[in-house]
């Protein structure tokens, strides 16, 4: 049997919109449900949800409570991804920068 090339596998965790995005609001540190909610305009509370769950399975994301609050965060592995989302922003800023992009990522 053939294996799974690891940049499909990694894609189908992390190639879902709003995936990175919730990477990259997490790489500062824990955040709530409506921090992160409000942290990325154009996501709805169902998507949103949804991405979080799916990232809590795969490893990438815990969830905690304090208090009356519950925190998201990332785990180790998650932490891992934070340098490969710089690198995507820092490509974004220099070469997509200025440029108006027709792709809906809802």
């Amino acid at each position: 049997m053939q294996q799974e090339c690891p940049v499909t596998k990694a894609w189908r965790v992390l190639g879902k919109p709003w995936r990175l995005v919730i990477v990259d609001r997490l790489s500062n540190g824990p955040r709530t449900f409506n921090q992160l909610l409000f942290s990325m305009p154009g996501i709805s509370t169902r998507t949103l949800s949804k991405a979080l769950k799916e990232l809590k399975s795969a490893g990438i994301v815990t969830m905690y409570c304090s208090g009356k609050n519950h925190y998201y965060s990332l785990t180790e592995m998650g932490k891992e991804l934070i340098p490969i989302v710089n690198a995507i922003k820092a490509w974004s800023i220099k070469w997509l920068s200025g440029k108006t992009l027709n792709i809906n990522i809802r």
